[in-house]
């Protein structure tokens, strides 16, 4: 029998980035934070410079993409290695 989780993630149904921040407070405050300070700068900016914002706003979020990326791999690898000490230490198994 075949993992459901394995196979999701062989035929791409598995999408680790489709997970809401809905009722993450912090999150959402933070978001309608940074959204009305940029609403307030692209008022005072020529179309020029907001171009230069998006710019900049979309490199930062490529930047946060490789951070994000990152950080997944380094849990991902813990949870690896936590697992294999627990299925190879003999040293605390219950006789």
């Amino acid at each position: 029998m075949t993992s459901k989780t394995i196979k999701d993630l062989f035929y791409g149904n598995l999408n680790l980035f489709d997970r809401p921040m809905v009722k993450n407070i912090e999150y959402n405050k933070s978001l309608r934070e940074a959204s009305d300070a940029r609403e307030k700068l692209e008022k005072t900016m020529t179309d020029e410079q907001k171009e230069l914002l998006n710019i900049y706003a979309d490199k930062i979020g490529l930047t946060s993409c490789h951070l994000e990326y990152s950080a997944f791999l380094v849990g991902f690898k813990t949870a690896c290695r936590l697992l294999c000490e627990a299925i190879y230490d003999k040293s605390h198994e219950q006789v």
